[in-house]
Order: structure tokens, then C-alpha cells, then sequence
């Protein structure tokens, strides 16, 4: 199945211990959201959705997170005031960053990788040009950590 993070599979031991979720419960967050995942999302929580592994370990990244992840996004923006950026119905809050920064992309788009953006003080902006590049650089992270590769 993985396309876009075929990468991942050669260091599977550099992972930690990841759970995914299943077909069925990804079919249940996108009746829940109301949205289409994008393809390399869902390959990402196909293997880290329920418990995330090493990758994006700063993040509340796991799918029990996603309510709370878009309810602190909504609350966070609200206490900017009156700013130039709305959040929308297919805005897809992935993660968040120590309550501080929301991670997002927009369903709409309906890119099988798309950009991922960062919600941060009441501005959103592009963060990384695609999902599989900011798991790609997650994972470069791990390896740098673990000697696989150098600093």
C-alpha cells in the first residue's frame, strides 16, 4: 500500500513501536470530519495512527487526538482576535505542537500529499511543501539521533 512512505520501510527498526488504524477506522474520520484524507495521511495513520512510534514524537499526532487537536486550533485563533484567516470545514488538523502551533492541511485540495501548513499565532503558512516531506524529515531526525546518519 505505502507510495508515499516507502522511505519508512527500510528503517522499520528506527520506528519505535507504532500501532495504525484500520480501514475501518480510517473510513470513521473521514465520516467525522466530513472530509476525504488525503492518501499519504492515511498511509501515515495506517502505521502510527493509534500510537505514534518515533516519528512526529513532539506532536499530538495520534488519531485520538484529532477532535481536541482542531477544537485548540479554533480556541487559539479565536484569542487572536479578528484576523485575516478563517479555519474551514476542510481544514485537517494533524497535529499540534506543545499547544502552541496547529498542524493542518486543506482536504479540499484533494492532493494525495499535500502541503501541510502551520497554524501559529494567528497565521497559517506553508510549513513543508508536502506530508511525505515533513515525515521525510521526521524521520531524518530519528536517524541522526540513532548514528544512522550524520549531523
Amino acid at each position: 500500500m505505502a507510495k508515499y512512505l516507502d522511505f519508512l520501510q527500510q528503517y522499520a527498526k528506527h520506528l519505535g513501536d507504532p500501532q495504525g488504524v484500520s480501514e475501518a477506522e480510517i473510513k470513521a474520520i473521514e465520516q467525522q470530519f466530513n472530509v476525504k484524507l488525503p492518501l499519504a495521511y492515511v498511509e501515515f495513520i495506517s502505521i502510527f495512527g493509534k500510537k505514534k512510534g518515533r516519528i512526529l514524537r513532539n506532536y499530538s499526532s495520534e488519531v485520538s487526538y484529532l477532535a481536541q487537536n482542531r477544537k485548540d486550533a479554533v480556541k487559539a485563533l479565536a484569542s487572536m482576535g479578528n484576523g485575516s484567516f478563517a479555519i474551514k470545514d476542510s481544514h485537517f488538523f494533524f497535529g499540534e505542537w506543545q499547544g502552541l502551533s496547529s498542524y493542518f492541511f486543506d482536504c479540499e485540495q484533494q492532493e494525495d500529499d499535500p502541503p501541510v501548513y502551520v497554524l501559529d499565532a494567528g497565521k497559517a503558512e506553508v510549513f513543508k511543501p508536502s506530508f511525505s516531506q515533513l515525515i521525510r524529515e521526521e524521520l531524518n531526525k530519528v536517524l541522526k539521533f540513532d548514528g544512522v546518519i550524520k549531523k
